[in-house]
């Protein structure tokens, strides 16, 4: 089912209470993954704060004259001043709600970096960079320090922008046994499973997954998501003669993910590129030992516990290597944590990632730059 973000576009200055501070979320498009699970965290939170929160995309996903209508309402109605602070997610919304919001004296421009520098098109890079230096952002919002770390070698008038609001997390909702997909997937119950979820895109690399599961003879692997990159991995499994043991299963909603997760041993985490790791983690909150590329951010957001309960729950590789990620796989199959440590780490992720914390960084920011 397709995600609504809330209410209809105002049609008048009068449908936004006064009483609180009028803020804008922008996105490019909707689509599921880890954009959609902040914004929809931040508005619900800072609406029970008592701040008004309108989260719309520029997007409408209707063609270009729909959308072209959906710009010129949303650049009008940031140019009248009708929010007092706006923000943006993805580098399209970051660029018109930043240049707008500039127009429409909006106090609070924030951009979120929901990418890495690598991640980022040429000519959404060079406009973020311009804009950043000059003021049309008044703040950049960072959800690690890995992530800002990133951008060391772009302008200090650019940096001295960042604010550091880490990414809170809610666990997965319990399985729901809706679906046993170990006999749905014909997998045998004795079978060890990896998982993983996500956008089928280049960044999340999962083809060396695929790579990997040549090497790890009898293990299946099951991915949750979907995306441009799907052919191509069932190509890759059947020259491999893995097709049998790997499993696509599409597009899953995050209500049905725990029987996902329940269904496996492993949760494995390839990515090139990451500014927090919010699929890690939930694996972690759900006590699912994980296997994830070498980078600093997930290193980060993975590592919270004594190094005793880090090493037995988390394993890391090199970015695109197959072999070390097997041999990583392998180590922890090999090494697998009891089901008390699991649990234990678990719970210290849902604390350390909690909702509330990043929520009160978010109304302790509004409130400041307010003067509240």
């Amino acid at each position: 089912m397709r995600h609504e973000f809330s209410s209809a576009f105002p049609k008048a200055a009068d449908t936004i209470d006064p009483s609180g501070m009028r803020i804008l979320q922008l996105v490019t498009h909707d689509k599921m993954g880890g954009v959609r699970t902040l914004v929809q965290m931040v508005e619900t939170g800072l609406h029970a704060r008592g701040f008004e929160v309108q989260t719309l995309p520029l997007d409408t996903g209707h063609g270009m004259v729909p959308t072209l209508r959906n710009l010129a309402r949303l650049g009008w109605a940031i140019v009248s001043r009708k929010y007092d602070a706006i923000f943006t997610y993805q580098a399209a919304a970051s660029v018109f709600g930043g240049f707008f919001g500039f127009l429409g004296r909006v106090p609070v421009r924030a951009a979120h970096h929901t990418a890495a520098p690598e991640g980022i098109r040429r000519h959404w890079k060079a406009l973020d960079w311009l804009f950043g230096s000059i003021g049309i952002f008044t703040h950049f919002v960072s959800n690690s320090v890995s992530t800002s770390a990133s951008f060391g070698k772009w302008p200090a008038a650019y940096r001295r922008r960042f604010i550091l609001i880490p990414h809170g997390v809610d666990p997965i909702p319990p399985a729901r046994v809706a679906v046993d997909w170990r006999q749905r997937l014909s997998i045998p119950s004795d079978a060890f499973v990896l998982v993983a979820t996500g956008r089928l895109v280049d960044q999340k690399d999962h083809a060396v997954l695929v790579d990997a599961l040549g090497m790890l003879p009898g293990m299946h692997l099951i991915i949750a998501g979907d995306g441009p990159n799907r052919e191509a991995l069932e190509d890759k499994a059947r020259a491999l003669g893995v097709a049998e043991r790997f499993h696509l299963v599409g597009p899953i909603e995050r209500d049905a993910l725990g029987d996902i997760l329940t269904a496996g041993n492993i949760y494995v985490f390839p990515s090139i590129w990451e500014t927090f790791g919010l699929a890690g983690v939930e694996a972690s909150m759900a006590g699912l030992p994980v296997v994830a590329s070498d980078l600093p951010v997930l290193r980060e957001v993975l590592c919270i516990g004594d190094g005793h309960e880090n090493t037995a729950m988390t394993r890391f590789h090199p970015p695109c290597d197959p072999a070390s990620l097997a041999d990583a796989v392998k180590n922890l199959a090999a090494n697998y944590p009891d089901a008390q440590l699991r649990n234990d780490f678990a719970l210290l992720h849902q604390e350390h990632h909690s909702r509330e914390l990043m929520l009160e960084r978010y109304t302790n920011f509004l409130r400041s730059e307010s003067g509240a």
